[in-house]
């Protein structure tokens, strides 16, 4: 924070850079000398807009673009919708300041077809709270999901039969119709309508700084919430509420549990004294556990998929695979992977060893040999894609290829690929060319229970584990036996290789493992 100028991570979305600049304004009101800039950054939840958000993996998936923005240097704070924020704030950042609550409540929308509540009638929501209140209500309707930008959200809404969304946002950014009822019946998400500051932790100027906006009674109010989130165990994913408000020197609170279907509901109400809410938030949710919580919780979860902790990105169609298996991948970045400017040399054969690795040769297919020795099968699809004609030789992995290249002696070889490898290639004979660096990326991530994780790289484990404590009893899957050897190393106790590196065989293996 040089020369008294903040930097601001915002997402790009109309609401969101509404309510960062609303959070400027009232900095400005405490700190008129001071600059403040919003840093514009982009996350994976707004880029993909196909896939539901309970579908969606990853966790923080609106937020964790945000706090890297922090935890690389390049903003000080980021704002957030408290609901959307993970309950564990990541190592090294903290929840600085709350504004007040500017209200709470769900908006049922109705669509253009003049359909009254009493008909059968299939809304669109996005989430499975909102769905089930609707359906503990009126359970002949139905649901579709809900996906897009709020402008996209409404008009999608108007053009069915109605839907279901945040009142606060809409009315923030002036788009909640004339026509839309408010659901003061629906308990709301935790935290829902409160505008959040998350900043570096430890840094004593930032943090008096970010104070003199923060409102104590809703920080209070928003902890309650986030911790009664927290200890039953419901991401947002589950059919949960709560809902805290101050009432003079006390607060109320409420939550409620439902079934999918929300067929089944387990509420709690209490009123909780000034001086005992810090463990209030965690005491309702084991009164809601202990009447039966717990066993709807299961059934919940049941439904539900697994949730892995993928450390690669993934695209789409590998989401949908994963899904279709009962699967949610949360997939990071845990590597840097940066293209390097390379003169590729005669050799008999070239060996690739992935598929980045096999993407740097695309400028060069026609001065490929004729032998190229490949580990894996996309990356010997990439080549087949790029236009090579030459014969390919597939490996399981290096150590296979290693051997058959000792055993066999096919010739002079290169590797093209990564800086840092599992292999000592001119220990063979083999001349290595660096086509791209492969830098570690530590995440620092708020979850840190998985019900499994999927390993594609030694260097990879390692960038995962160094800033997380993953329990060690999590299944880790492993693209090969380099990976697994490192991730026994690291003291896991349930490690499978994979028999054939391959996304669909590391799936399989999740699937039997977790069944």
């Amino acid at each position: 924070m040089r020369d008294r100028k903040l930097r601001i991570a915002s997402r790009t979305s109309p609401l969101a850079l509404f309510q960062t600049r609303e959070v400027i304004d009232r900095l400005k009101e405490f700190h008129s000398e001071w600059d403040f800039c919003i840093v514009p950054v982009s996350t994976k939840g707004d880029r993909d807009q196909s896939i539901s958000l309970q579908n969606l993996g990853q966790t923080g998936i609106f937020t964790k673009a945000l706090d890297d923005a922090i935890l690389e240097g390049k903003a000080d704070i980021g704002v957030h919708s408290l609901k959307d924020y993970p309950t564990n704030v990541p190592k090294g950042l903290k929840l600085l300041a709350v504004l007040p609550r500017d209200g709470h409540l769900d908006a049922f929308i109705p669509g253009n077809n003049g359909k009254l509540k009493k008909d059968k009638l299939t809304l669109l929501s996005g989430s499975p709270r909102r769905r089930a209140f609707w359906l503990n209500k009126y359970p002949n309707h139905s649901f579709k999901d809900l996906r897009g930008n709020m402008h996209t959200r409404v008009d999608k809404i108007l053009a069915a039969d109605g839907g279901i969304v945040s009142a606060p946002g809409l009315e923030r950014i002036n788009l909640l119709p004339n026509n839309a009822e408010l659901l003061d019946w629906m308990l709301p998400a935790p935290a829902q309508g409160i505008m959040s500051v998350i900043g570096r932790d430890g840094d004593p100027q930032l943090e008096e700084l970010v104070s003199t906006v923060n409102h104590l009674q809703t920080f209070i109010c928003a902890q309650i919430e986030r911790d009664f989130m927290a200890a039953a165990e419901a991401g947002c994913a589950s059919p949960l509420g709560a809902l805290c408000q101050p009432e003079n020197n006390s607060f109320t609170f409420e939550g409620a549990l439902l079934s999918v279907d929300g067929q089944q509901k387990i509420s709690i109400s209490r009123t909780i004294h000034a001086s005992e809410w810090s463990n209030a938030g965690k005491r309702a949710a084991n009164e809601l556990l202990e009447n039966g919580g717990s066993e709807l919780m299961k059934k919940i979860r049941a439904l539900q998929p697994k949730d892995v902790l993928c450390l690669k990105e993934i695209d789409k169609e590998q989401h949908t695979l994963a899904l279709e298996m009962g699967l949610k991948l949360h997939d990071i970045e845990v590597l840097n992977l940066i293209p390097k400017y390379f003169e590729l040399i005669h050799a008999q054969v070239v060996i690739v060893a992935s598929s980045f690795g096999a993407k740097q040769l695309k400028n060069f297919i026609t001065r490929l040999p004729e032998t190229m020795w490949i580990v894996g099968q996309k990356a010997t699809e990439l080549l087949l894609n790029y236009g090579y004609t030459g014969n390919i030789r597939v490996f399981k992995n290096s150590g296979e290829l290693v051997t058959a290249y000792k055993n066999e002696q096919p010739g002079s070889a290169v590797y093209c690929g990564a800086e840092r490898t599992s292999q000592n290639w001119s220990e063979f004979g083999i001349e290595h060319i660096i086509t791209y660096s492969n830098i570690a990326k530590p995440p620092r991530l708020a979850r840190q229970q998985w019900d499994a994780i999927l390993a594609f790289s030694p260097l990879g484990v390692k960038s995962a584990l160094s800033e997380n404590n993953f329990p060690k009893n999590t299944p880790i899957v492993c693209i090969g036996e380099r990976t697994a050897e490192t991730a026994k190393a690291e003291n896991f106790t349930q490690v499978y290789p994979a028999s054939q590196p391959n996304f669909t065989t590391l799936l399989q293996i999740l699937k039997n493992e977790l069944s």
